[in-house]
């Protein structure tokens, strides 16, 4: 029996459509500690909750030093969050962080392997979005990211090709559609402070030189955002704050 699709649509005329296809019961989400992927996984357990009671939901995080190390922590306390708001929630059983002295996407895939053969995971979801119009980036000081740009082309559903379907959901939306969510699900409040998506850079010597547009020469802002990277201004130009 198919199951149902969610579809919202924002103030923009950005639609997406969510779902958790049959058969899937054994689920893997990407989690960064960052506003998009806090969002799916409360998305995520909303939706189990009410049609998959039986699912198994497996976080994997990856920590680099591109992000200072601080997205093991902040992923950390999105799901602690997470369990707060639903109280009695069982779905989640394992949260595996992984380190890495870059974002290589070659070993989030080994991971998902990995988690597949220990717990037999199907189905893996992501909160990838796509970025501002190019016009939004420049702004931001970014020239181009074809990967994630306006027109890249790219499905929200991939099936087999990771040896598991990858599912990401926000791929075709940009960071207002997240902004929306939180404000249709009423967790302005009650989420996202506990999420952060700065990408602070200075005197990281791992940081990657082939993109040094990214990155700006201001203080520390420690667990705070600094205002100045390219994440801060995309976070700040989506929900009016950071």
């Amino acid at each position: 029996m198919q199951r149902p699709i969610q579809t919202y649509t924002d103030n923009y005329g950005q639609t997406i459509e969510f779902t958790i296809p049959s058969p899937h019961t054994k689920i893997c989400i990407n989690i960064s500690g960052g506003a998009d992927s806090a969002i799916l996984l409360y998305m995520l357990i909303r939706y189990c909750e009410k049609y998959i009671p039986t699912a198994e939901i497996h976080v994997i995080t990856s920590a680099n030093s591109i992000k200072g190390w601080k997205n093991a922590k902040w992923s950390t306390t999105v799901v602690d969050r997470i369990l707060q708001i639903f109280y009695y929630t069982t779905l989640i059983k394992s949260h595996y962080t992984f380190y890495s002295d870059d974002q290589r996407r070659s070993e989030l895939d080994d991971a998902e392997k990995m988690i597949k053969k220990r717990t037999g995971i199907t189905f893996t979801i992501h909160g990838t979005t796509q970025n501002p119009p190019l016009e939004v980036s420049k702004d931001f000081g970014l020239e181009q990211f074809k990967g994630r740009d306006p027109g890249h082309g790219r499905t929200t559903m991939s099936n087999g090709f990771y040896v598991h379907a990858r599912y990401m959901p926000f791929m075709n939306a940009d960071k207002r559609m997240v902004a929306y969510l939180f404000k249709q699900f009423n967790m302005l409040e009650e989420l996202f402070p506990f999420t952060r998506s700065c990408e602070w850079q200075k005197g990281n010597t791992t940081a990657r030189i082939d993109a040094p547009e990214f990155y700006v020469d201001v203080a520390n802002p420690g667990d705070k955002h600094c205002g100045e990277c390219w994440w801060c201004k995309e976070r700040e130009w989506a929900f009016g704050r950071l």
